[in-house]
């Protein structure tokens, strides 16, 4: 049945590219960005293409139609791709070093002449991956000079180019309309067991979550202008009697108090409200630098005088 689906759509897709042949280039590109049909599930939801409904168009023009086409100025394109070729490159450090670990504990069964493939490709991806994140880094300290949002993010202790780079390409600060908006964006507003449903697409942007809590590291281990936040919220809950979902040595998911989860889970907690912080001051600085509206943070609006936000000159933005 499904092969039948697949030739159908494919004689089809042969049929308006027949009839495409006889125009010019210009006619062609508007006339394929009309041809946009669409899935009635989206694919997370189990939905597939079939002859009637699959999407022969303009990539750029099918995105500006769903609303989430971001046009940036060309710098910031240009970060984008050094981004872009930066990720292709860890992808495949990933899969080399993944086989290798899978030799090491013997899940595979070991071929030594791919092992020392693999090991000299390894060293190789190092490079190349660190040549890359140089010239990122060039980038974006050239693009501060022009740029007050960059050059305040790099005043801040702690906080490097490649994740300023990061922030720049991906955010888009006029869609989100509150701090909160860029949590949800990078994953950050559920805990993973909730974020992620097998099968269903989502749990937020994974590239720039994972720079996200590079940053947060670095501001634990290099004393930065978060680390007082990681402080409160680990000591907080170290004597907390909050119920929390949290996994045991077998890996299960239990329930029990914060102060008698593992450590680590209490660590990653401490360094997840360093990133929402951060997230929060940049939302705050961008919005205030293009001159969009800053409504109060959740904490302000819910308790008035009785809370006070530490601002983000407080930690050394500069703006």
């Amino acid at each position: 049945m499904a092969k039948e689906k697949i030739k159908l759509a494919a004689l089809e897709l042969q049929q308006h590219i027949d009839a495409l042949s006889g125009l010019s280039l210009e006619d062609r590109a508007e006339v394929l960005a009309l041809i946009d049909t669409h899935r009635t599930l989206p694919k997370a939801s189990g939905g597939e293409y079939v002859s009637d409904n699959y999407v022969v168009t303009d990539p750029v023009e099918h995105m500006k139609e769903h609303g989430i086409f971001r046009e940036r100025e060309p710098d910031l394109d240009s970060i984008k791709a050094i981004i872009d070729d930066i990720e292709q490159v860890r992808k495949v450090t990933i899969k080399v070093n993944n086989q290798l670990l899978a030799y090491e504990r013997r899940v595979d069964t070991i071929n030594e002449m791919t092992e020392a493939w693999l090991k000299t490709e390894r060293d190789k991806l190092a490079v190349e991956l660190k040549n890359r994140e140089s010239i990122l880094t060039r980038e974006i300290k050239e693009y501060a000079k022009v740029s007050p949002l960059a050059k305040a993010a790099l005043g801040v202790k702690s906080v490097g180019p490649v994740t300023v780079a990061y922030m720049l390409a991906y955010i888009d600060i006029e869609k989100a309309r509150h701090a909160s908006s860029l949590w949800s964006y990078a994953g950050l507003h559920r805990a993973s067991h909730e974020r992620y449903e097998k099968g269903v697409a989502g749990g937020g942007n994974k590239n720039l979550r994972t720079k996200l809590y590079t940053m947060a590291d670095s501001q634990m281990k290099g004393r930065g202008a978060y680390r007082e936040v990681y402080d409160n919220v680990k000591a907080r809950l170290s004597v907390s009697e909050k119920i929390v979902k949290t996994r045991n040595t077998q890996g299960k998911l239990i329930e029990c108090a914060w102060k008698d989860t593992k450590p680590s889970h209490r660590h990653g907690a401490a360094l997840r409200a360093v990133m929402k912080h951060f997230l929060a001051d940049w939302w705050y600085v961008a919005r205030t630098l293009e001159g969009l509206d800053t409504s109060p943070l959740y904490p302000e609006a819910m308790l008035g005088g009785n809370h006070r936000t530490i601002m983000p000159e407080e930690r050394g933005w500069k703006y």
